[in-house]
C-alpha cells in the first residue's frame, strides 16, 4: 500500500506535487547509475587529500536547503532512488505502476486519450529504464490501436454502437474475470458476435475473446416516476446491462429465472439487482404462493410502474434503502479493472517450479531456508523474487491445500508423496 502511494503521487501530473517534481526533474540520473553514498567520496582518499576536500558552512545570511534536497556533504539528494533503496528494488515499483496504468487505462473507455500516460511513461523510463517500462509501453500501443482498429470497423459497421479495447493480454496484469461463464442478454450478444465478425475478418487469423465483467455500457431507460415516464441515461457494467434488458421481453423476474438465462448464481444477481432497485428502475414485490413449491410466497423483479405494489414488497424496493445502497458500493468502490489478487497469485505462480526444484534436489527444508535460496536463485533471472516470508508462508500452505506439497509438525515443506 505504501508503494502504491508513492507511485499515486509520483505519477500524479494534476496535483503536482514535490514527487511529480522529483520526477520531472532535469538532472536526474538512471536509478542504475545513482550510488546514494556518494557523499562519502573522501572516505577512500588519503587523509591530506580528504582534509582539502572539506568546504566550510554556508553563511546564516543562506537559504538552506531541506533535508531531502541535501546529502551528507550538501549535495542535492536523489530522493526517488532513496524510496527505492528503501522499499527494495525498482521492480517493485514498476510492477506496481504496471497494475495503476492497466486500472487507469481500462476506465478510460470514451476519448482513448493517452497524452498525459505517454508522457509520464517517457518520464519513467529515464529513471527506470526503457527495458522495464517495456510492458507498460505495450499497454500503451494497445490504446492506441485499438482506437485505429474501432475507427476502421465502423467504417464498414456504421450502426455499430461497440467500442473496443484490445489487448496483448501477455504484457498486461491479471484483469477481472466473472466467476460463471456469463451470458449476456441476445440483443447485447448480437452485438458484441457482429463486432468479432468483423474484427476477424480484418485481423485475420485472429479473434476476440471477450472479458464480460469488463467495459461500461451506456442505456437510455424508460423510468415510471410519480406518475410519469422520464427517460434517464445510466452509464453500467455488461453484466447489471444483460441483467435489466431480460425486462423488455417480460416485466417480470425471479431471482432463479434470471440465473438460468444468465448463467449467474443468484446470490450475484440478487446483489446486482439492487443497483436497478436503488435507481427505481425495478421493485421487488411478494407472488403468490405456488402450489408446485413448499415455499408459501416467493419475491419477484418488476419493472417500476408495471404493477401495484403489494403486501410483503422488500423496504429496500420501495426507498431506496441503505441496503441497496450499501450493494450498489459494494460493486463499485474498489472494483476495478485490475485484479490485484489474482495478479498477485499468478506472480507466486511463477517460482512454484524453483520451489519444487528446490525440495526435489535438497529434500525438506524450513521456510526461512526456502526463502533465503528463491532471494539467491531468482536473482539474475527475468523474474525478480521480492516477496516476504508472510507472502511467501501464505503461497506455501496454498501448495499444501493443492497437495503439491505438505509441512510436518516441526515447519519443514517437502515434496508429497502421492
Amino acid at each position: 500500500d505504501t508503494v502504491r502511494c508513492i507511485i499515486a503521487s509520483l505519477t500524479n501530473a494534476e496535483q503536482g506535487g514535490d514527487l511529480y517534481e522529483e520526477l520531472k526533474r532535469q538532472d536526474a540520473k538512471p536509478l542504475e547509475d545513482v550510488t546514494l553514498d556518494s557523499d562519502d567520496e573522501g572516505d577512500c582518499l588519503p587523509d591530506y587529500l580528504g582534509d582539502q576536500l572539506w568546504q566550510p558552512p554556508p553563511s546564516i545570511q543562506q537559504t538552506h536547503p531541506s533535508f531531502l534536497e541535501r546529502g551528507g556533504s550538501g549535495k542535492t539528494t536523489d530522493i526517488l532512488a532513496m524510496l527505492v533503496s528503501i522499499y527494495g528494488s525498482k521492480e517493485l515499483f514498476v510492477n506496481e505502476y504496471r497494475l495503476m496504468l492497466a486500472d487507469k487505462l481500462l476506465s478510460n473507455t470514451t476519448d482513448y486519450n493517452t497524452d498525459q500516460q505517454v508522457h509520464t511513461l517517457e518520464l519513467l523510463k529515464l529513471r527506470f529504464g526503457e527495458l522495464s517500462m517495456r510492458a507498460c509501453e505495450i499497454m500503451l500501443k494497445d490504446i492506441n490501436d485499438s482506437k485505429r482498429t474501432n475507427t476502421n470497423i465502423r467504417s464498414f459497421l456504421p450502426d455499430s454502437v461497440v467500442d473496443a479495447i484490445m489487448i496483448s493480454h501477455i504484457f498486461w496484469p491479471a484483469l477481472q474475470k466473472e466467476p460463471a461463464a456469463l451470458k449476456h442478454h441476445p440483443r447485447l450478444q448480437y452485438m458484441l458476435e457482429k463486432f468479432g465478425r468483423e474484427y476477424g475478418r480484418l485481423k485475420n487469423p485472429r479473434k476476440l475473446d471477450w472479458l464480460y465483467p469488463l467495459g461500461t455500457v451506456e442505456l437510455e431507460l424508460d423510468v415510471h416516476d410519480a406518475g410519469q415516464t422520464v427517460t434517464k441515461t445510466f452509464e453500467c457494467s455488461p453484466p447489471l446491462a444483460s441483467l435489466i434488458l431480460h425486462f423488455s421481453d417480460r416485466p417480470e423476474w425471479t431471482a432463479q429465472d434470471l440465473s438460468n438465462e444468465t448463467s449467474i448464481p443468484v446470490h450475484v444477481i440478487q446483489k446486482q439487482m439492487s443497483f436497478w432497485i436503488n435507481h427505481r428502475v425495478i421493485k421487488v414485490v411478494t407472488l403468490p404462493a405456488d402450489e408446485s413449491s413448499a415455499k408459501k410466497s416467493r419475491s419477484a423483479y418488476v419493472l417500476a410502474g408495471c404493477r401495484e405494489e403489494k403486501t410483503g414488497m422488500s423496504p429496500g424496493a420501495r426507498t431506496g434503502s441503505s441496503d441497496a445502497t450499501m450493494h450498489e458500493e459494494d460493486m463499485h468502490d474498489g472494483r476495478g479493472a485490475v485484479s490485484f489478487s489474482a495478479y498477485e497469485e499468478q506472480e507466486m505462480e511463477m517460482f512454484t517450479s524453483y520451489i519444487v526444484g528446490m525440495l526435489t534436489n535438497l529434500g525438506q527444508l524450513p521456510l526461512k531456508t526456502i526463502h533465503t535460496n528463491l532471494k539467491m536463485f531468482v536473482t539474475g533471472s527475468e523474474h525478480v523474487y521480492s516477496k516476504t516470508p508472510q507472502q511467501l508462508s501464505a503461497f506455501l500452505q496454498h501448495l499444501c491445500r493443492q497437495e503439491t506439497l505438505e509441512c510436518g509438525p516441526d515447519g519443514m515443506y517437502k515434496i508429497l508423496k502421492k
